[in-house]
């Protein structure tokens, strides 16, 4: 019986945001254009950010090494790990980009254990990080025009036999695949996040759109705690 664990990235599995990382950085060396709150979109900003990067010298291995140094959500290492060698496909969906996450995971140990990582495309041209947007979609209006996860994740199932889901996330644009998820699947919300709060809502409505299993974390181990019962305490007692 065929398994998916579906996790985000920033937020989610690393307790940073990989992009905000990134600008930080950057600010130490040369401000960089500000995030117009208006816009919808935020790929087209950050590839903004990247060329600013760029003409402030600041060097790919400087802004790998940045996105290296975040530190992950305490638990999710050993439950993505765990996940994998019980047999789930594992797959982050994620708005950042494909070299920052596959860079991260690969420095972290993960890289063997996630089945596909779906995301912007990222790629290095003479020391410059270029973006493309995941897709172009017009169909979602909850979501922008580069991702919407709902799309995404039917993408990826079309042609796979699941019998179990699960997804865990943070923000406004895990909201919606929530509301795609069956009901026997199992939505994992963190905690005093955005994703956390759009959840409470629906579920105290009239018309909640959630029909999955609604079950908030702080950490990987309270995950691992709902898949694996007892599991969490082996992890937990080697480490003290």
């Amino acid at each position: 019986m065929a398994s998916l664990a579906v996790f985000d990235f920033d937020r989610t599995i690393v307790n940073d945001d990989s992009d905000a990382t990134i600008i930080n950085r950057l600010r130490e060396k040369k401000p960089p254009p500000e995030w117009e709150a208006g816009s919808h979109d935020w790929t087209p900003y950050m590839s903004n950010v990247f060329e600013h990067a760029y003409s402030a010298g600041l060097h790919p291995d400087d802004i790998l090494d940045s996105i290296a140094s975040m530190l992950p959500n305490p638990g999710i290492v050993e439950l993505i790990t765990t996940l994998h060698e019980e047999g789930w496909d594992v797959l982050v969906l994620t708005d950042a980009n494909s070299v920052f996450v596959k860079h991260w995971l690969k420095e972290h140990g993960l890289q063997d254990a996630v089945k596909e990582v779906v995301t912007n495309r990222a790629f290095w041209k003479n020391d410059r990080l270029y973006i493309e947007p995941c897709m172009h979609q017009t169909s979602c209006p909850r979501c922008p025009s580069n991702l919407c996860k709902s799309l995404a994740l039917a993408q990826w199932c079309d042609s796979k036999n699941y019998q179990r889901y699960i997804y865990s996330g943070d923000g406004r644009n895990d909201y919606c695949p929530a509301t795609n998820l069956p009901a026997n699947a199992i939505v994992f919300p963190r905690r005093g996040f955005p994703m956390y709060d759009l959840i409470k809502k629906t579920m105290s409505s009239i018309n909640p759109q959630i029909k999955a299993k609604v079950v908030p974390w702080d950490d990987g181990f309270t995950i691992m705690d709902e898949l694996f019962p007892g599991k969490s305490q082996v992890f937990k007692k080697s480490k003290a």
